[in-house]
Formats: structure tokens, C-alpha cells, sequence
């Protein structure tokens, strides 16, 4: 059996387009005894050229050629960020989800981000939490600042193949110089992960922890 922290369900919402796929799609491949949601929040960015129905797409086909069953995919009906206000968010997430589904933790991005909406969507874990008893978790994306220091790691070696096949199904980002490999490889090494044996990681901010 491989739980990831023993949860049995959980909640990853990616404000865009491949964010959840880029920043932990390994860790959710490795821990195929717990269920992941992927809520898709936007088609991507605003006054981004490449934002439109076909980056929803990528993500389907990411997931497609891995073959796990641990995953269901969710799109809100939003192309952009401002389509909705703060509280239109929270209560869209809460009424379609989190009232729906009994999930362990939420996965999200953090504060500390150079990304304006991944910066905005960080600040809804707390709300969502405000009066349930779920566990909160932080992924590192790469557009995060130095500022902010993760606390938890998890190897993903064995599978960062399988993860690169699934970043090239991104077809419309590939010019993006962070989905280069030599990029993609520095974002997924840790010099204390690295002496200790583990060379391809997965890095997160455990927040709160909920044990039941």
C-alpha cells in the first residue's frame, strides 16, 4: 500500500493549466493508494496568447498516457482569474467540493510566489479550512521565490521518467524555458536531499495536519 501521508482523498487545486502536473504529478503517481482530485481553477493567464480550451486538453493527455486510476480530473467553467471575486472562489470550491467530498488535505500553491494569481489562490487554504478538520499541504511551483522553504520531500526518482513524458504533452508551454530538461532537472533536486540519496524530489509545506 502507498498513502501519501495516509490520506485517503484529496484535494489539488491547480490555478492553471499543468500547475499540479508540473509541480507533484509524482508524488500523486507514487502514492496510487490515495485518491486525488485536480480541480483546474482557469485556462491559464490573463493576456497569456496560449490560454484557451486546448491547455484543458493537455492535462487530460498528461494523465492519459500514465494509466493511473487515482486520479479525476475537474475544470472549472472559468477561463480567467477575474471572472470570479475572492469569495466567489472560496464558495465555489466549498459548495461543489469540499461540502461534497470527504477529503484528508488540500494541496495548493504558497504565498511566496512571484506568480500574482498563484499568490492569490494560495490564500484560499485557510478559508476552506476554516471549520473542517483537513489537512493543508503547500507544493513548490517554478515560479517560486527563495523565500520559501519546504519542509517535506518525497522521492520520486523511479518515475521522473514518466513525469517528463507527461510535461511533453503540454505542447502549447514547451517554449517556456522552465520546461526545459536541464531547467526541469534543477527544479527537482534538493543538496540535502541529494547527500542523503534522494536525487529527484517533490517539495512541499506541510501547513496543518488532521491525524483520524
Amino acid at each position: 500500500m502507498s498513502k501519501l501521508f495516509n490520506f485517503n482523498k484529496v484535494l489539488c487545486l491547480s490555478p492553471h493549466p499543468d500547475d499540479v502536473e508540473y509541480s507533484m504529478s509524482g508524488t500523486i503517481i507514487k502514492n496510487y493508494d490515495t485518491n486525488f482530485d485536480i480541480l483546474c481553477l482557469t485556462q491559464g493567464g490573463d493576456c497569456d496568447k496560449t490560454t484557451n480550451n486546448d491547455r484543458l486538453k493537455e492535462v487530460v493527455n498528461s494523465w492519459k498516457i500514465t494509466k493511473v486510476d487515482n486520479v479525476n480530473l475537474f475544470f472549472s467553467p472559468n477561463k480567467f482569474l477575474k471572472e470570479r471575486g475572492e469569495d466567489e472562489w472560496i464558495n465555489y470550491i466549498e459548495t461543489n467540493f469540499i461540502n461534497k467530498y470527504s477529503y484528508d488535505c488540500i494541496l495548493l500553491p504558497f504565498e511566496f510566489d512571484s506568480h500574482f494569481e498563484h499568490k492569490t489562490f494560495s490564500t484560499f487554504g485557510w478559508p476552506l479550512t476554516r471549520v473542517t478538520g483537513i489537512s493543508l499541504m503547500e507544493y513548490y511551483t517554478p515560479s517560486a521565490l527563495e523565500t520559501w522553504i519546504p519542509n517535506t520531500f518525497i522521492n520520486i526518482s523511479e518515475i521522473y521518467e514518466i513525469k517528463l513524458n507527461m510535461l511533453k504533452q503540454f505542447t502549447s508551454q514547451q517554449h517556456r524555458s522552465y520546461f526545459t530538461k536541464k531547467t526541469l532537472d534543477g527544479f527537482h533536486t534538493s543538496f540535502q536531499c541529494s547527500k542523503k540519496g534522494y536525487n529527484i524530489v517533490e517539495k512541499f509545506n506541510l501547513k496543518q495536519t488532521f491525524i483520524r
